[in-house]
């Protein structure tokens, strides 16, 4: 193109700038180093939090449950099987099969599925999985990520899966990991005139659930634009894309309050903090580099009790600044 731990926490001072006066990264401390052990990172791609956790997965396939603090390993795994390929996304939110129990759902991409784990359990093996390899309906070719919509009871209604690789598209299922339907299709973007079947992806990388606006946001990575879709998949607006110099591929999404989002962007080498509805910009955060408070291609960036958790991939970090905003998870995110 993804057992206790050491403490790999630095601290660093809360108000380093950049060059760029719009794009200052206040660093709170820095998460992780390169490495295999437990608290390090091998390309770090996919980052959730929910109920209080934060869970980061690396090109080693590897799955960590951090201490938000610290960066400490609390829970550390490997997903059955990596040879072809390694896991792009995870999501926490509760179990399909019982909600008062927080699961974590793993787009396990190259092996065409979703696999789902109780992250309560003793050992963390899968307790469910779905999905296999083909361009049918409820089949995935590069499952990307998963989005979970619950009810107010906080039980599960419908999951939603963002694949690329020829076959880009949202498919839903219900909680019963039963297809429903799916919307959208590979193509390429030259304007902003996609409606109904005429939707399009070039690989919608990162999805998330507004409940309170009922709305699936996608991050439509290479065509540098983010969709609003009705929870069946009607397109809404599209923010960005052709013409626009808005994204720079967007890769990851965490929603925020007052209709905003977080999105890391992959090619940007930044975190944009941007206004749903408008489309306008409130804050633009990293630059490219290597140092502390610059960016390396992030491939995402997660909330967790009123700070946002920078997947700074390209440097096997995580880069932790106070959040412009709360998280709004009915998943429990903590933010």
């Amino acid at each position: 193109m993804m057992v206790c731990g050491v403490l790999l926490a630095s601290m660093v001072g809360c108000d380093m700038k950049q060059a760029e006066g719009d794009s200052v990264l206040r660093v709170r401390r820095v998460l992780g180093e390169p490495g295999k052990q437990p608290g390090q990172f091998m390309y770090p791609r996919g980052i959730a939090s929910g109920a209080g956790q934060l869970w980061v997965i690396d090109k080693g396939a590897r799955v960590q449950r951090l201490d938000p603090e610290t960066g400490l390993a609390l829970v550390y795994f490997q997903t059955p099987i990596f040879e072809q390929g390694k896991p792009t996304g995870l999501t926490v939110a509760p179990l399909p099969s019982d909600g008062s129990r927080v699961g974590l759902y793993v787009a396990d991409t190259h092996y065409s599925r979703v696999l789902i784990y109780d992250t309560e359990a003793e050992t963390m093996e899968p307790i469910a999985e779905f999905g296999s390899y083909g361009m049918g309906p409820g089949q995935f070719v590069y499952p990307s990520d998963v989005a979970v919509l619950t009810d107010n009871s906080g039980e599960v209604e419908r999951i939603y899966v963002s694949e690329y690789g020829g076959n880009d598209r949202i498919s839903i299922f219900d909680a019963d990991l039963n297809f429903l339907r799916s919307f959208g299709t590979y193509g390429v973007a030259f304007d902003m005139a996609e409606s109904g079947d005429g939707i399009v992806f070039d690989r919608p990388q990162s999805i998330e659930i507004d409940p309170i606006a009922g709305e699936v946001i996608v991050a439509d990575a290479c065509n540098h634009r983010i969709g609003r879709f009705t929870l069946d998949g009607e397109l809404i607006a599209w923010l960005g894309g052709a013409g626009s110099d808005l994204f720079r591929y967007p890769y990851g999404l965490e929603l925020v309050q007052g209709r905003g989002a977080l999105v890391a962007e992959y090619g940007g080498n930044r975190i944009r903090h941007i206004d749903l509805e408008s489309g306008m910009t409130l804050g633009i955060y990293g630059t490219a580099g290597r140092e502390v408070g610059q960016l390396a291609s992030p491939w995402g960036v997660a909330v967790l009790d009123g700070e946002a958790f920078i997947l700074d991939s390209g440097n096997n970090r995580l880069q932790v600044i106070t959040s412009p905003a709360r998280s709004i998870s009915q998943n429990g995110g903590g933010g």
